[in-house]
């Protein structure tokens, strides 16, 4: 088959996935579809079932794709048969998907105070406090909304606008990091550079966010 043939296959169940993904997954080493004389992919079931493993346990177990491959060389070595093996035991608790672009809609300032079940004076404190802000059309993302709503919901524990404000400016950190982190990384692949960055940054904002929840909930026993 050739790699619209897989996608045809593969996208009802996994409707996110792309040329360009399966193209990476090669890329990175994960399938390894035989070439005709012409330099063309051609995959056979056993590498649409590889790929099918690989969106599995991306989409259901949250492994990054570096355990993945571990496991599929492992397998593919004789080594273990098991779907999870010693270094995928442990994963995060935050799903990579989660970090995946948000609902393209833009949104007044009305909308946001709708879904989020605020009042407009509450958006309007948060924009004031740079928590949230329009872009250059005046107009907000689905996110903001959800930023609203929870930044209410911390209020009624008495947590205002300046605690929310903090919490803001350590995300917007951690943001950085992964952020230059994935994008040296992807520069190495000239080859979808923008879709390593992209899933890089995903799998990093998992663990990142894992690891801070872990934190947070270790000091909570001191």
């Amino acid at each position: 088959m050739n790699i619209g043939a897989v996608l045809e296959r593969l996208q009802p169940e996994f409707p996110d996935l792309t040329v360009s993904r399966i193209r990476y997954y090669e890329t990175e080493g994960l399938i390894s579809p035989r070439r005709t004389d012409s330099r063309y992919r051609r995959f056979t079931e056993a590498d649409i079932e590889r790929v099918r493993y690989i969106l599995v346990n991306q989409r259901d177990n949250y492994l990054p794709l570096k355990v993945i491959k571990e496991q599929l060389d492992a397998m593919d070595d004789g080594t273990v048969t098991a779907i999870m093996g010693a270094s995928g035991s442990s994963h995060a608790l935050i799903s990579p998907q989660d970090f995946k672009s948000g609902e393209a809609v833009r949104l007044t300032d009305a909308d946001v105070a709708q879904r989020a079940g605020v009042d407009r004076e509450f958006v309007s404190s948060l924009v004031a406090e740079k928590i949230i802000s329009p872009d250059t059309t005046g107009l907000f993302t689905a996110d903001d909304a959800v930023i609203a709503s929870t930044a209410q919901a911390l209020a009624q524990f008495g947590l205002d606008v300046r605690h929310v404000k903090q919490l803001k400016h350590a995300a917007d950190r951690q943001s950085a990091l992964i952020s230059q982190v994935a994008t040296r990384r992807a520069a190495k692949h000239k080859e979808d550079a923008a879709l390593h960055a992209e899933d890089l940054s995903m799998q990093l904002s998992s663990l990142v966010v894992s690891l801070h929840a872990a934190f947070v909930k270790n000091g909570l026993r001191d």
